[in-house]
């Protein structure tokens, strides 16, 4: 099964079973994975940054890409947790600004548990 790391300060790392979205594997591993349209390409709060292991999510879809796009999310390491399909292991950062409290905090250092 693939190994997924949500790098945030309150991160989790854990195996899932493939095909399963970002965001169906942040719930699957207890990870509160933001997104306010329920995981339906509508929004970007599921948004996420991808450090590694882009070449083991499903290829970008043209729904994804029009709302990255119309949010000027360009940059190839963007994908929305609800569309991103995890087929290998793969890290990703979710960021900050998301949870209210910008920065990593004061040691600079991200957690991930481990489940």
């Amino acid at each position: 099964m693939p190994r997924v790391t949500f790098l945030h300060p309150d991160g989790k790392s854990g195996e899932v079973p493939s095909d399963l979205s970002l965001l169906e594997a942040a719930e699957k591993l207890g990870f509160p994975l933001n997104h306010d349209c329920g995981g339906n390409a509508s929004c970007t709060t599921c948004r996420v940054d991808v450090i590694a292991g882009a070449e083991n999510l499903s290829d970008i879809d043209f729904d994804e890409q029009d709302l990255l796009d119309r949010e000027a999310l360009t940059e190839p390491y963007h994908r929305l947790g609800c569309q991103a399909r995890v087929l290998g292991d793969v890290i990703v950062q979710v960021p900050e600004e998301k949870w209210g409290e910008p920065g990593v905090g004061k040691s600079g250092e991200m957690k991930i548990s481990q489940k």
